[in-house]
């Protein structure tokens, strides 16, 4: 029963209610198209919420993890809370001077390639558990949902930069960035806050013409 658990999306029941697509290629299924093609690309461009909880997601800490991964080909992000993107549409942020957080993008590459290898040639390297659920505010509206639900101006937030704060009285981290030229805004955080946050969030992109989207219609490499 635990096993299963652990393979699921935190909301994942509240996205089956929706009937959508599933992809399997991923650390746990995650729903691809939840409305019909032409209504999901366009909500995108406008006002979206996508769940991509279940990315395969990796924590690498200790003296020798920025080596180890630099070794590994990663480009290492410069500073604490820089990030930058991994080959596979993922990302890499640094936490602390020695800890690393990684997220695989769509293709699912290069997550479960580190991990096996850290496994068997990771040296001093300490393997981190990251179970966070994760979230993405996507479209030109994504702003006003921030502004609604904490206190930072997201307005003058660096690109690629995570930021600490709570949302909605949930602590997570945020890294705001652009697909293309549409804002995206990547939640991290407990999950087991993850349905109270889904539901917020979506109530209020309701609320502003918004609505929940399938990670397909964000990222076509899912389809």
């Amino acid at each position: 029963m635990a096993d299963s658990l652990i393979k699921r999306s935190p909301i994942h029941h509240l996205l089956e209610a929706h009937q959508p697509e599933w992809n399997q290629n991923t650390d746990v299924p995650i729903a691809i198209q939840i409305q019909s093609n032409d209504a999901e690309r366009k909500m995108m461009q406008t006002l979206g919420l996508c769940d991509l909880s279940g990315l395969h997601k990796l924590g690498v800490k200790g003296s020798k993890a920025e080596n180890w991964l630099a070794g590994q080909g990663m480009e290492i992000p410069a500073s604490i809370y820089e990030s930058r993107k991994l080959s596979d549409g993922g990302y890499i942020v640094r936490l602390a001077t020695d800890e690393f957080l990684l997220e695989s993008g769509p293709r699912n590459e290069v997550v479960p390639a580190l991990e096996t290898e850290l496994k068997s040639n990771g040296g001093d390297c300490l393997r981190v558990e990251r179970q966070d659920a994760t979230f993405l505010l996507v479209g030109s509206r994504s702003i006003e949902v921030l502004l609604q639900t904490c206190g930072i101006n997201f307005e003058e937030a660096a690109s690629r930069h995570l930021i600490f704060t709570r949302v909605a009285g949930v602590s997570c981290g945020i890294l705001p960035d652009f697909m293309e030229e549409i804002p995206t805004y990547r939640f991290w955080f407990d999950n087991s806050y993850a349905v109270y946050l889904w539901e917020t969030l979506a109530e209020i992109c309701h609320d502003l013409g918004g609505n929940i989207v399938g990670a397909g219609s964000v990222f076509p490499e899912f389809k």
